[in-house]
């Protein structure tokens, strides 16, 4: 390309490389400004699905009596909800209505009354039994108090309901209350009242609370059109009924936006079995039922049909248990293997290579181990797939947080040794050394990866899926790399750098959107050797891989300015250039990691994506202008080539090169 149709070009490059990047760069700040889910509430985050006892089992016992409740417990229930009013001289009772009649056998508004008045009411009165009887009357069942609820149940998780006709007063009584019996980590308070409940937050802000028809209404507009993920809940709990005038309420995807938020979903009042079958179908976190035992009832008939979690991955740990029982003895060997795959490895080879050995392949193969890192990363967040040591500890040698399939160390291992049998055993190549280069890498490829299963890192199926994606990548980079690598030359520096960016930023991009839809997910029961959820959808391995490429290019880009310099020379200097380098790297990459927060909050990921593309400008740019400095290498002996101790040419350009290169664009052509 001539200099006038590169200048001609160039503007419109600028034009297309700053959208994208804009682009790209909007889709990764909105991802990353979502809300990021709150902690579930511990008690039902270990009782899911929830059984609520709607006023206890009032479908067997008079409601919102001590009766009642001890009867759901027995029942088998693990929460209580009840009814909350104020009375005449500001006690606080456990009953529903705000008068009298309907339950009992006295008449008025319960507002009216003194506790003591109410005392000598029988709230057995009128509960009918299903075959007409009244079991309860006249058998000294009383209106409780909430102090009294909280004193015979001690251990129980409540859920309390300010009625909005309870009273002025009854928010600052019932706060009053809980924090008298320091009740605080076993209540939730709910209320149709929105007024009731922000007195309430203001009171007592760390007792969970639900949220009205106005919030929830808020959430489920915005759930419709995906808005609920920028959206931060004022409470802790949907509780809504399955429809709402006429309207379908709950429904799978209500369920998961509400997930995605960290807030449960409590459905009221199901007492029919199929009704509560296809509400546990679509995923509710808890039901209010006034028959606790027909709900214990359908949830186990549920346990009962459900296939166990390790079933689909009983052939893998079986094959893990083996290697485990009768080839531990090779642990250290494959432990050894398995560094070979490591980031600190790859974060010692690569320079050497660039360094010291050969410039253009360095550059080649640390570009490909990038592009596979941030990829796998994004695959592992597709798949969620567990490894063997999430489903039984005891197979693990190694500590791994994150998703099984891909195997990281396997695809990797195909897009770095595969790249570089293709350079070093290529058809020009003799046959012999074709032969032993190729039989070389296959063999590193293999070890590399079935270390990973003896080790109990992956199943077989993880280590397969990352040598297919890895060869896919190989072959990919192969065919694009010239293409790509012309195009790049034929860019202004501003303008390769800006290329860097959007690569880094599609990267990151991708793994974004993903791990915004991971947010708030939980490991199943059966995942018992399972670490950090939250670490384990983040987006923090993209992030790594895709800040460490856009800082090798500006590397690049920056030492290209500067003349280069070659990998060549002699031993001494080789290896000095190398022990300064690697020192380098040594302090920005422990080091700033050592200073840094290394969270998975918005500010972390940004963080690490700078301290990554440091890290890669360091190896590309910095390190080899400082080699200059020091008078340990020299600049390259030609315009854009550089000599290599391979005995090729090696081409200093953005994307590496090849021999059948185009011509350097400032050189006559």
């Amino acid at each position: 390309m001539s200099n006038a149709d590169r200048a001609a070009t160039s503007p419109r490059s600028s034009r297309w490389l700053l959208v994208t990047t804009a682009g790209l760069l909007v889709i990764v700040v909105a991802t990353l400004a979502q809300v990021a889910p709150r902690p579930r509430i511990p008690h039902f985050a270990a009782h899911t699905p929830s059984v609520i006892a709607h006023g206890g089992a009032q479908g067997h016992a008079p409601g919102n009596t001590l009766e009642a409740f001890q009867l759901a417990l027995d029942m088998g229930a693990d929460t209580l909800e009840m009814d909350l009013q104020l009375t005449a001289d500001r006690e606080v009772v456990v009953f529903h209505d705000a008068t009298l009649d309907r339950t009992t056998d006295g008449s008025g508004a319960i507002a009216d009354r003194t506790l003591a008045q109410l005392r000598e009411l029988d709230a057995g009165y009128s509960f009918a039994a299903a075959d007409g009887s009244t079991p309860y009357r006249d058998q000294g069942v009383r209106i409780p108090t909430f102090e009294e609820a909280l004193e015979a149940f001690p251990d129980i998780f409540l859920i309390v309901e300010m009625k909005p006709d309870g009273g002025p007063g009854i928010v600052q009584a019932v706060a009053e209350r809980i924090d008298a019996r320091d009740a605080q980590d076993r209540t939730a308070v709910a209320s149709f009242s929105l007024d009731h409940l922000e007195e309430f937050r203001d009171a007592l802000p760390g007792v969970p609370t639900n949220m009205p028809e106005g919030e929830t209404t808020a959430f489920y507009v915005r759930h419709l059109v995906g808005l609920h993920r920028w959206w931060s809940p004022p409470g802790e709990l949907f509780q809504v009924p399955e429809v709402h005038e006429g309207r379908q309420v709950v429904t799978p995807r209500f369920v998961s936006a509400a997930n995605r938020l960290g807030v449960d979903v409590q459905v009221w009042t199901v007492n029919e079995p199929e009704d509560m079958r296809r509400l546990l179908d679509a995923g509710v976190h808890g039901i209010m039922t006034d028959y606790p035992d027909r709900l214990v009832a359908v949830i186990a008939e549920r346990e009962q049909a459900r296939p166990e979690v390790g079933a689909p991955h009983e052939a893998g740990l079986a094959l893990a248990r083996t290697l485990r029982e009768r080839f531990g003895w090779l642990d250290g060997i494959m432990l050894a293997v398995t560094r070979l795959g490591d980031v600190e490895f790859y974060l010692a080879f690569f320079p050497l290579v660039y360094w010291s050995l050969d410039r253009r392949l360095g550059l080649r193969l640390g570009v490909a181990l990038l592009l596979s890192a941030g990829i796998n990363a994004i695959g592992k967040l597709a798949t969620l797939s567990p490894r063997p040591l999430f489903l039984d500890p005891a197979l693990a040698r190694v500590t791994e947080p994150s998703f099984g399939i891909p195997s990281g160390h396997a695809q990797n291992a195909v897009a770095v040794w595969g790249l570089l049998a293709a350079e070093l055993g290529g058809r020009d190549a003799p046959p012999r050394r074709r032969r032993a280069v190729w039989a070389a890498a296959a063999l590193l490829i293999a070890l590399i990866g079935w270390s990973r299963v003896h080790l109990g890192a992956h199943f077989l199926i993880d280590v397969l899926s990352g040598w297919a994606l890895g060869a896919l990548i190989v072959v990919a980079y192969l065919r694009l790399e010239g293409p790509v690598r012309r195009w790049l030359i034929a860019r202004s520096a501003r303008e390769q750098v800006l290329a860097a960016l959007a690569a880094s930023l599609a990267l990151v991009a991708a793994g974004a959107l993903l791990a915004a839809g991971r947010l708030g997910f939980a490991f199943p029961e059966a995942w018992v050797g399972a670490g950090d959820a939250a670490e384990a959808v983040s987006v923090a391995d993209v992030v790594r891989a895709a800040g460490a490429l856009f800082g090798a290019g500006v590397g690049v880009v920056g030492l290209r300015a500067r003349g280069g310099f070659d990998s060549g020379g002699p031993p001494a200097k080789r290896l000095l250039r190398y022990l300064v380098g690697i020192v380098g790297v040594g302090l920005l990459w422990v080091g700033l990691g050592a200073l840094l927060p290394s969270g998975t909050d918005p500010l972390s990921m940004v963080i690490r994506y700078l301290r990554y593309a440091l890290v890669g400008t360091w190896i590309t740019g910095v390190a080899p202008l400082l080699f200059l400095r020091l008078g340990i290498a020299v600049p390259e002996a030609a315009p854009g080539r550089a000599t290599s101790c391979l005995g090729q040419r090696a081409f200093l350009g953005p994307g590496g090169g090849n021999e059948d290169a185009a011509p350097d664009p400032e050189q006559p052509s």
